[in-house]
C-alpha cells in the first residue's frame, strides 16, 4: 500500500462517504421544505374555508359566543401559519448551509478524483518507463551474446 494512488485512493473514499453523508442531508433538508411548503398551503386553504363558513354563518346570524369561538379558532390557525413561516424560513437557511455543505463535498471528490486519477497515470507512466528499460537491456544483453 506504499503506492500514492493507493493511498489517494483511501482519501477519495473517505470523501465519497462524506458526499454520499451530504446528499442524505441534502434530500432530507429539501423534503422537510417541501413538506413545510404543503403544510402552508393546507393551513392557508383550511383558513380560506374556515373564513367562508364564517362568513355564512354570520349571514344567518349567530351569538356573540358563536363568533367569539370562530374568532378565536381563526386566531389559532393564524397562529399556525405564522409558526409555520418561521419554520419555513428556518429550514430554508438550513438548506442553504447543506447545499452549501454539498457543493464543497462534490468539490473535494471531484478534486480527489482527479488527483488519483493523476497519480494512477504518473505510475502507468513510470511502470512502462522500467518495463521499457527491462526490454532495452534484455534486447543488449541478447544482442551482445550473439557477438
Amino acid at each position: 500500500m506504499n503506492k500514492r494512488s493507493k493511498r489517494l485512493q483511501l482519501v477519495l473514499d473517505l470523501a465519497e462517504r462524506k458526499k454520499q453523508q451530504a446528499d442524505q442531508f441534502l434530500a432530507a433538508s429539501r423534503q422537510r421544505v417541501e413538506q413545510d411548503q404543503r403544510t402552508m398551503g393546507q393551513l392557508d386553504q383550511y383558513m380560506s374555508e374556515y373564513q367562508q363558513n364564517y362568513l355564512g354563518v354570520n349571514s344567518e346570524g349567530c351569538t356573540g359566543a358563536q363568533l367569539h369561538a370562530q374568532q378565536a379558532f381563526m386566531q389559532k390557525i393564524q397562529d399556525a401559519k405564522d409558526t409555520q413561516v418561521t419554520a419555513i424560513e428556518q429550514n430554508l437557511r438550513e438548506l442553504e448551509a447543506v447545499e452549501k455543505h454539498w457543493k464543497e463535498a462534490y468539490a473535494k471528490v471531484k478534486g480527489m478524483q482527479k488527483l488519483t486519477d493523476k497519480a494512477l497515470d504518473t505510475e502507468r507512466k513510470e511502470e512502462e518507463k522500467s518495463l521499457q528499460k527491462q526490454l532495452d537491456e534484455r534486447a543488449q544483453i541478447t544482442k551482445s551474446s550473439f557477438l
